[in-house]
Parts: structure tokens; C-alpha cells; sequence
């Protein structure tokens, strides 16, 4: 058995809708979770969507409003956000952040990188994230 290892440094760098995603631990890796660190600037994150996948959020730094199912939770340092699978979810950095986004069955890192190499994102083109996003069973909800 093998160990894998990132470091920050070494981490693609993946920018989706006005955050910083970097892939930590992958399904390709050989992991059954996906691991991400992931900043951003006040005012960024997702719209409502829903995915096939788990997702945990753990703030290190700054606070993120996480909406699931239309209640929402501000998540601090040091705490957690849990989103079931197929749960409508969005968040919302409430200041510049940084949090550890975990992921389970799917390919997050896939999307991620896909929509960074292939969507504009200056401004964001969210017909471009759609269409990305269909092909990852991915659905936004607008």
C-alpha cells in the first residue's frame, strides 16, 4: 500500500465561480473522498444545486452561510457543514474564507476541473457551468 501526498504547492489550482479549489485527494488518487481547499472572497459561492455526492464543509478561516433545504447556518472556524447527497444546497462566504470541502461518491474534482479549464470565468459564464455541470449529474436550481 501506497501513501498519497499533496501539498498546496503542488495542487492544481482550479477557479470556479470566483473561488480557488484546490484538489488535496482524489478519486484518482486511489481515495474514496475527495478532499479540497478552497478560498474565497466575500460574496462568493455556488447557486442552489443538488449532486449525487456528500459534501462536508470545515472552516478554517472566516465564515461561510451554508443553505440547505432553505435553512441556513453560518459555519465559523473550526466548525462543520454536513450536505446530504441530492440535497438542493447552496453557501454563500460571508467574508473571505477558507474551509476544506470533502466530497463523496462522483467526481467533484472532475467538475472542477472542467469548468476552470473550459468556462470562462471572467465574468462567469453560468450557461458554460450548466452545461459542464449536466455532464457531472450536476443540477442547478435557479
Amino acid at each position: 500500500m501506497t501513501i498519497t501526498t499533496t501539498t498546496l504547492d503542488t495542487a492544481d489550482s482550479n477557479l470556479v465561480l470566483g473561488e480557488t479549489l484546490r484538489p488535496l485527494l482524489t478519486h484518482a488518487m486511489g481515495s474514496a473522498v475527495e478532499v479540497f481547499d478552497t478560498s474565497g472572497p466575500a460574496e462568493a459561492g455556488p447557486p442552489p444545486h443538488r449532486h449525487p455526492w456528500e459534501e462536508i464543509y470545515v472552516v478554517l478561516s472566516g465564515q461561510l452561510e451554508v443553505t440547505v433545504d432553505g435553512s441556513a447556518r453560518i459555519v465559523g472556524p473550526g466548525g462543520a457543514a454536513h450536505v446530504p447527497s441530492n440535497t438542493v444546497h447552496s453557501y454563500r462566504n460571508v467574508t473571505d474564507v477558507h474551509f476544506l470541502t470533502i466530497t463523496t461518491q462522483g467526481d467533484a474534482a472532475a467538475f472542477f476541473s472542467e469548468v476552470a479549464s473550459e468556462v470562462e470565468m471572467n465574468p462567469p459564464d453560468i450557461a458554460g457551468v450548466v452545461r459542464v455541470a449536466v455532464s457531472h449529474d450536476i443540477e442547478f436550481v435557479m
